[in-house]
């Protein structure tokens, strides 16, 4: 499969409303619940939404070279409003970096360490599906520990976001 920055783009913006959808379904659960450690994962919904958010962030950070760069967590990000603050600076500064991108330059290799200590080459077009990839296993995790808790579920498919108005 041929990666391209079309696809990226339509990608990286599914990502970006799907992120949207997810902090619009977890502002329907009370702080409590929110931040209730719930025995899997990153432990409660907001330890996912930031780890979501984070990884995006570091992964940028590979990309322009930073091979060692390490995913913060909830202790940089303790609130919501400090995750619903920082966020779209993550989304707007993934969309920069894309938009320098050429179909050519998807292919050179980005040399990074991941989260188990492991180094890996691949290629930056991969990397960047990888990322949406990742953002979608955890939504699955979130809509439940939502439900969970008592809140109100999201369903932020692909399709949705291709039929929006």
């Amino acid at each position: 499969m041929s990666v391209t920055t079309e696809l990226v783009r339509r990608l990286f913006g599914y990502m970006q409303w799907a992120d949207e959808a997810m902090l619009a379904a977890s502002s329907t659960v009370p702080d409590r619940e929110y931040h209730l450690r719930r025995g899997f994962s990153h432990g409660s919904i907001h330890g996912l939404l930031v780890h979501g958010m984070a990884a995006q962030e570091v992964w940028l950070q590979r990309w322009r070279g930073d091979g060692q760069a390490a995913i913060e967590g909830e202790a940089r990000y303790p609130t919501r409003s400090d995750l619903v603050g920082h966020w779209p600076k993550v989304h707007s500064s993934l969309s920069t970096f894309l938009e320098s991108q050429t179909d050519e330059s998807l292919q050179t290799t980005v040399t990074a360490q991941n989260t188990y200590g492991e180094w890996f080459s691949l290629p930056l077009g991969d990397t960047m599906i990888h990322v949406v990839d990742h953002a979608t296993y955890h939504r699955g995790q979130i809509n439940s520990m939502i439900k969970i808790a008592g809140g109100t579920p999201t369903a932020p498919y692909f399709q949705r976001y291709l039929a929006r108005s």
